[in-house]
Order: structure tokens, then sequence, then C-alpha cells
């Protein structure tokens, strides 16, 4: 095993996150497992990557030995922001342990940030409470160009966006992204991403 996969997979839940109170200000520092048990609130971040011809989404299975929704399906990549760290820099370390550095890399120019946002998901019926920064990706990789991280995704594979929104939208009980005002602003930011992407390509082409 290389030292990069040797350390993803010596990351355990008693990393140390910031957590914040209500106001966004940082009052401490407190272990992943203990947030979450505590409902303490604490830096996510989200990458949606995305083909911008085909309009095909990266998503993943979630492991069945993760701590939180596992076996779930989920956006391309996912996870906390370290301390020290920003939530650009925290997407980008996770975009690459967990869809692989080599494709990740590549896609690194296009990210842009979507959104902010503060999510409860015990009203989801699940655990967690987080300061999440959302962000899209786009990439014309093929789905062996990129690289699962073994121990916290069982699949990666590509589904159309169309068809995403709508399991997403119909609350599919396989679904780990929860329906509600917010997800619906993230649909319009995405798809007016894709549309100005359609726009530079249609001057291009004239």
């Amino acid at each position: 095993m290389n030292e990069f996969k040797k350390r993803i997979k010596n990351t355990t839940e008693d990393e140390k996150l910031n957590y914040y109170d209500e106001n966004g200000d940082k009052l401490g520092t407190v272990s992943r497992q203990e947030a979450i048990r505590k409902g303490l609130l604490i830096e996510s971040v989200h990458i949606w990557i995305i083909n911008p011809q085909t309009r095909d989404v990266l998503m993943q299975k979630r492991s069945k030995n993760r701590q939180n929704d596992p076996g779930m399906i989920d956006v391309s990549a996912s996870g906390h922001v370290a301390l020290k760290e920003i939530p650009m820099q925290a997407i980008i370390r996770e975009g690459k342990e967990e869809v692989g550095k080599t494709a990740f890399e590549k896609l690194i120019p296009t990210i842009k940030k979507l959104i902010d946002f503060e999510i409860d998901f015990s009203k989801e019926g699940r655990k967690g409470r987080y300061i999440n920064h959302e962000y899209v990706g786009f990439s014309t990789a093929k789905l062996e160009e990129y690289e699962k991280q073994d121990e916290e995704v069982e699949n990666l594979f590509f589904m159309n966006y169309y068809d995403v929104k709508k399991l997403i939208e119909n609350k599919d009980e396989n679904m780990r992204i929860p329906y509600n005002k917010i997800t619906k602003q993230v649909f319009e930011l995405i798809e007016q991403e894709l549309e100005n992407i359609n726009k530079v390509k249609t001057r291009e082409e004239e």
C-alpha cells in the first residue's frame, strides 16, 4: 500500500474539526465522532462533477463501512473541512482521495463555488449538523479514468443529471442528498452553469 492510500486508510473518526455557533463563529475543536454524536455545527464540502457534453454526473455509492449513511448514493465527492483548511482546500483533498488524484487534478481549474448553507441532517432522519460548501466541477473524463477510495467508496458510476435530480425530488430512499429549498437552489445554480457553458460553446462554433 503506498503512502497516499495508507494516510487515507489511517484517517479515523477521531480527527479534529472546528465547530461553530449559530452565527458561524468558531467555538473550538472537537473529534468528528463527538461532533456528530452531539449535533455540533461543523463544516463540510460537496462537489458535483459533471460532463458538460453529456450532462452525466459522477455519483458514488458510499461504503457500507461508513459511520454516516452507509450504502447511500451521494454526490461525486464530499467530506469535512479539517483544521487549518479553507473549504476549497478541503474539496480538492477530498476529491483526490475519493475519485482519484489524476482525474481530479485535471478538473480543478473548472471548479466553482455554488452556495454555502447550513443543514441539520437530524431533520432528515440522519445525523450531523453542517455549514456546507457546495461546488461544481466539469470534466469529460471517462469512468475508467477515476479511481475510487476503497475504504469510503463502494462504487463510482455516471447518472444523467436530470435522472439524479428526479430521484432527489422524489426523495428516493437510496439518495443521501435531501430535497428542500436549498437543494432546489443548488439545482438552479448547476443548470445556470451548464447553460453558461452551452452559450460559450455556441459562440465558439459561430
